[in-house]
């Protein structure tokens, strides 16, 4: 999706596709923010969560409970601004969106109580009735429809402005007494709906938002929403407090009167609130601190099951057409090189799992026996003697290749040495750079940025668990995050297809063909898939144990165990 250009977070820019692409962040720095401290090399948690996609629920109200809102304070309190980690893990419970996604992905009604598809270019929602905002004005359909309109204006510059690209219209109506919402495409589409669960989905007041123009979401200004939920304290900067919303349409399920957000610095200054008990809780804990949390006293530390989290740290190739690099055979031989299963273990502690797609388990929301197969076939062990070969064949033989990554990021410092060294092993001379963070920022929007590396190593998640927004990304010629200039009709023919196919098992098919062909060309060298990692100090019960977090006001199901 288009992201604003907000510093030093390395975000995507302004794709030109004409289909709806993907909720796709660059969280490059994620990990850093939460990354300063050692390289977790101690044991992994005795056991993960492997059945379920929720911790324990809460059992009791709260007055009050802290919690870690990652690495950085809301650049704005406007949904639609910024699409990154703080933002989707704050506003969720400040500004609702239409649909929910549960903790296992799936959809739910939110603010709409129903969504139906009569033909592959029509959606249809059902307002649901009774809302007020949290200055007690009711919400009406005027106001549904405006919020869905800012993300295809300009004015706006919304972070979610490429997932509307195939939207020609949306309208206001009612059916049977409610109030409903009709959204046409320009081509068939079946994967929209599921960004109505995103916070391009969300709604504020209409009224609101004009009276304070371009003002609106900063803390001056702020924001006038319907969730649980509404700010009382926030400067732009410190801790972000919000109190309960008296007017909250189903305000018995709220446990808890005030929640604070804290955006500690670094893995060792969450270490330390959490161990002080000025942290109560927090998800998407840096991998330094779990060998540690896994055996604190006074909390626990959740890690999810494989394909628990959507996130995947990759190698993505900064040219195609040049370099050793530019050869296939050369890309293939770094892949079929890689200790991934040891990256796993000793870089992330053992939370995390070997990726050999770039659209991995926690992509898959659907037809997951047919990714499973699919994904099957791609695993491999770690053959050097075979990549070395790969290397002969190709005469890259002692031919640099340089690589960039983040620097006071010690997991990317290690990820990058554990490459260095495979590529010596098969032959390759590969030079690692560190950059600060705003010049390797720069690398993801400008093409001169990246032209002094071969390649660079990132972090993705993406929010909507369809891996036709993720490969839409990668791998189409305007694909925004195809910064190799990666172009392979066959594949740009079936992604494409699939954002119009309803059928799940067939549009996974479509995919699998596309994804076939990826594994081979490898623009992006999958390494490791991150799993959801949740802290939970004794105090506090009821949070998702995956990303879904991101989609639905979590916050309100918090309360004592």
């Amino acid at each position: 999706m288009t992201l604003t250009t907000a510093r030093p977070r390395p975000t995507t820019p302004r794709p030109v596709r004409t289909a709806v692409l993907a909720a796709v962040v660059t969280a490059a720095l994620t990990l850093a923010a939460c990354g300063g401290g050692g390289g977790g090399k101690a044991a992994a948690p005795d056991a993960f969560a492997k059945d379920r996609s929720d911790t324990p629920a809460a059992q009791g109200d709260l007055d009050s409970y802290t919690w870690y809102g990652d690495y950085r304070a809301p650049y704005s309190l406007d949904p639609v601004k910024n699409a990154d980690y703080p933002e989707q893990t704050v506003l969720p419970n400040i500004c609702e969106s239409l649909l929910r996604v549960k903790s296992d992905y799936t959809l739910e009604p939110g603010l709409a109580t129903k969504w139906e598809q009569p033909d592959p270019r029509t959606l249809l929602l059902t307002v649901r009735d009774g809302v007020k905002f949290a200055d007690g004005t009711p919400m009406t359909v005027a106001d549904v429809v405006y919020s869905l309109e800012r993300n295809r204006d300009t004015r706006t510059v919304s972070s979610y402005a490429s997932l509307y690209a195939n939207v020609a219209s949306i309208t206001a109506g009612t059916g049977a007494g409610a109030a409903t919402v009709k959204i046409a495409f320009r081509t068939d589409d079946a994967v929209f709906v599921k960004v109505l669960a995103t916070l391009g989905g969300s709604v504020v007041s209409r009224a609101h938002a004009k009276a304070k123009g371009a003002d609106l979401g900063t803390p001056k200004a702020g924001v006038l929403c319907t969730g649980p939920y509404r700010v009382t304290s926030f400067d732009g900067a410190g801790d972000l407090t919000m109190e309960r919303n008296d007017h909250y349409w189903d305000a018995g399920t709220v446990r808890s009167k005030k929640v604070t957000f804290v955006f500690p610095a670094s893995a060792k200054a969450l270490g330390n609130a959490i161990a002080g008990k000025a942290v109560d809780g927090g998800f998407n804990i840096p991998s330094p601190l779990v060998p540690t949390l896994a055996k604190a006293n006074g909390g626990t530390l959740w890690t999810g099951a494989e394909g628990s989290s959507p996130q995947n740290l990759d190698l993505v190739v900064s040219d195609l057409r040049k370099g050793p690099l530019a050869d296939p055979r050369t890309r293939q031989a770094l892949s079929r090189a890689l200790d991934r299963e040891g990256i796993a273990r000793s870089i992330f502690s053992a939370a995390a799992d070997p990726l050999y797609a770039v659209a991995g388990p926690g992509t898959w929301g659907y037809a997951r026996d047919r990714f499973q197969r699919a994904y099957d076939e791609l695993t491999v062990q770690a053959d050097p003697a075979a990549a070395k070969e790969l290397i002969t064949r190709a005469g890259a033989e002692g031919r640099k290749v340089k690589l960039a990554y983040p620097t006071g990021i010690e997991l990317y410092a290690e990820v990058a040495t554990t490459l260095q060294q495979t590529a010596e092993r098969i032959g390759l001379d590969m030079e690692i750079v560190g950059l600060p963070l705003a010049q390797y920022g720069e690398m993801f929007i400008d093409p001169a940025a990246r032209e002094p590396y071969d390649a660079f190593l990132t972090m993705n998640y993406i929010q909507i668990t369809e891996p036709a927004f993720l490969y839409g990304f990668i791998a189409t010629p305007d694909g925004p995050q195809n910064y190799g200039g990666y172009d392979n009709p066959e594949v740009a023919d079936r992604i494409t297809r699939a954002f119009g196919t309803t059928d799940d098992r067939a549009r996974a098919d479509l995919l699998i063909e596309a994804q076939e062909r990826l594994a081979q060309d490898l623009p992006w060298i999958p390494i490791v898939a991150p799993r959801a990692t949740v802290y939970l100090s004794d105090k506090v019960a009821g949070v998702p144990l995956t990303f879904g977090y991101m989609g639905r006001p979590w916050a309100a199901a918090v309360g004592a165990p």
